[in-house]
């Protein structure tokens, strides 16, 4: 969704009567399009032919969520408005910090976990080949010697 659009429904929750805690969902909600507004306009690989108009949307989302962000700032800094603080924006900063900071973490520990399956995945399957390339030396080798014959356990 578009940051100004969860911006105006999370003024018209408070001027309802609903408190901040309730609207926590529209403000996550509202940090998450801010956020991939600015992930769109680093975004990389442009694959069209109108590059110009692409950059230019990027360019105007990522002014549109910045814009948003500081209305949303100034609502809740101003105590007339919203009955908060400059000191609940800063709270509110540091929380989306943390929870990005988590997130973060648990995708860099995801990324270990699968590395470490791939090579648990690579060892095993290099001992599997190691031991069968053992045996079928060893075969060779006790046929070649004859101790064995291999003809007799092959059809």
């Amino acid at each position: 969704m578009d940051p100004i659009s969860i911006l105006s429904s999370i003024k018209l929750g408070v001027s309802a009567g609903k408190s901040l805690a309730s609207l926590s969902k529209e403000i996550g909600n509202f940090f998450d399009a801010t956020d991939n507004a600015k992930k769109k306009l680093q975004k990389k690989g442009i694959t069209t032919s109108d590059v110009n108009s692409v950059a230019y949307d990027r360019w105007s989302s990522e002014i549109k969520a910045a814009q948003a962000e500081k209305e949303l700032q100034e609502w809740v800094c101003d105590p007339t408005k919203s009955g908060l603080g400059p000191s609940h924006w800063q709270t509110l900063l540091k929380i989306r910090r943390e929870v990005l900071q988590e997130k973060r973490e648990v995708e860099a520990q995801a990324r270990r976990d699968a590395i470490q399956q791939q090579e648990w995945i690579i060892t095993i399957v290099g001992i599997l080949v190691l031991l069968i390339f053992t045996f079928i030396g060893a075969a060779f080798y006790l046929h070649f010697m004859k101790w064995i014959d291999l003809t007799d356990w092959l059809p």
